[in-house]
């Protein structure tokens, strides 16, 4: 009786046939083994390369999507400024016609017509003017989707002088109090975006104060790690907390125009200007309490 013992590797026989017939047992298994892994590295090979002839074709299918949305998006765009260039045009040609009509009638003929059409007269050139306005703003907001962006160093000290005298019939008609706490941070930035964010947020401290009450505005800074935070404060009526996000929206106004005039788009351009810059903006009030604007940019110096 033959008897064939594999032991700690070893092949242990009682004669040179049972030790021959161990080794080709062993290299049977072997050879087995190898088919059995050159067929699962075959296997391997293939699904590897289905996988990557799958990925060619949907990175040439998501190309083509990406073609397709970029020209879309461009014959967009193309569509807004021929949008924009009819409202700049078609629009404002006629409004000031009324307008300019409207003030001749008021001025020229102003003792041969009744105090009620002298009224009407003075409304249709008031309507005119806030109309005008609201096409600028539209204009505006329009175009911070589109204006190219090249971020620079802006200093911000500069850009607040700016504002400031941009506002400077409005700061002193409302015997307004501006305090600057220079120096302020120069932060990475776009100033053609800026200069709105800026006068507009110093705009609304000037105007949402209660009757009789003069305006009193601070704009100070503080570095917050690699973040810049720039604080808008003033003395107006305030907002309530459920507001604050609201009031950054297109058209939303909390406030009649009668009280406060305005087109409720300001607070819009503000938000949409700070996101081109890949920025952020926000409000701490509370009703009667006054508000705190604050806008955030990379600091830079």
């Amino acid at each position: 009786m033959l008897v064939v013992l594999v032991a700690g590797g070893t092949l242990w026989a009682r004669s040179p046939e049972a030790r021959l017939l161990g080794l080709a047992v062993l290299a049977l298994l072997a050879l087995t083994a190898f088919v059995l892994l050159a067929l699962m590295s075959a296997q391997m090979q293939a699904r590897v390369r289905e996988d990557e002839q799958r990925l060619a074709e949907l990175s040439a299918t998501l190309e083509k999507r990406v073609a397709e949305r970029t020209l879309a998006l461009e014959e967009a765009n193309e569509a807004l400024s021929a949008f924009t260039y009819s409202v700049s045009h078609d629009l404002r040609a006629p409004l000031r016609a009324i307008h300019g009509f409207s003030q001749l009638l008021l001025e020229e003929h102003a003792t041969g017509l009744s105090a009620q059409a002298n009224g009407y007269l003075e409304r249709v050139i008031a309507a005119t003017l806030r109309m005008e306005s609201l096409i600028n703003d539209l204009l505006q907001y329009s175009r911070l989707g589109r204006e190219p962006m090249a971020f620079a160093p802006v200093a911000l000290d500069a850009e607040v002088a700016v504002a400031l005298e941009t506002l400077a019939v409005e700061i002193r008609s409302r015997a307004a109090v501006v305090r600057v706490h220079s120096p302020l941070p120069v932060v990475m930035g776009h100033p053609v975006l800026i200069a709105p964010v800026l006068q507009n947020l110093i705009g609304n401290a000037l105007k949402f104060v209660a009757p009789g009450v003069h305006p009193e505005v601070a704009i100070s800074a503080e570095r917050r790690e690699q973040l810049a935070r720039v604080w808008i404060a003033d003395n107006g009526i305030g907002i309530a907390p459920a507001h604050h996000e609201r009031i950054f929206t297109v058209f939303e106004r909390l406030h009649g125009s009668a009280a406060y005039p305005g087109t409720g788009i300001g607070l819009a351009i503000v938000r949409k200007a700070m996101e081109r810059m890949h920025g952020h903006a926000g409000v701490d009030s509370a009703v009667g309490s006054g508000s705190r604007f604050w806008i955030e940019l990379p600091f830079v110096g």
